[in-house]
């Protein structure tokens, strides 16, 4: 067994996820997801941004590095260093900028028909459990493959439901079923 597989992960929707908690410990009540899919240019970008506390240039210069991390549960970070791993696998990168009170964006890009391209995962319940995040006022979702785009917005259900929680059964049915059906008719083109 290769021990770096014991260690990463195995889908896009996985790193979302881990991205999406350090930008929660940031205290970000608003997180963007963006996945763009450029059949075209071979390319496949990823961007997480968040309104969290942002971090200093210094911060900056070592979120890649295993050894680095803010939580106090562990001594390391490995989420972001095996991303920044599996991009170059597949002949991509990483970057992150950050303004201290403003928040953070991860952007990282793959080639995108490369073998060691991790599969997206299951992006539907990664976007539900950022949904029902008790801190998470707003999470916004784009997905682009080729020129068809899809575009979710929490706090516009949020609006419609007024006040009804997305953990409702026939929301939460309804919304998985929404979001799932819409980016499995935007990866019918790849």
């Amino acid at each position: 067994m290769h021990f770096l597989g014991i260690f990463t992960m195995n889908d896009l929707s996985l790193y979302i996820l881990d991205i999406a908690q350090n930008s929660l410990s940031a205290h970000a009540d608003m997180i963007e997801i963006s996945i763009c899919e450029d059949i075209l240019a071979n390319q496949l970008t990823l961007i997480v941004k968040d309104n969290g506390q942002g971090m200093s240039e210094e911060m900056v210069a070592q979120v890649t590095d295993p050894f680095f991390t803010t939580r106090t549960t562990r001594k390391v970070g490995l989420g972001i260093p095996f991303l920044k791993m599996a991009a170059n696998l597949a002949e991509g990168d990483l970057s992150v900028t950050s303004i201290v009170s403003q928040g953070t964006t991860l952007k990282v890009n793959f080639q995108l028909n490369h073998i060691n391209t991790p599969p997206l995962g299951d992006m539907t319940e990664t976007l539900f459990i950022l949904m029902i995040h008790p801190d998470l006022k707003e999470l916004k979702y784009s997905h682009q493959v080729g020129t068809e785009r899809f575009e979710f917005s929490s706090g516009t259900f949020k609006a419609i439901l007024d006040g009804v929680p997305f953990t409702e059964p026939q929301v939460m049915a309804y919304l998985k079923s929404y979001i799932n059906d819409n980016i499995m008719k935007l990866r019918r083109a790849l």
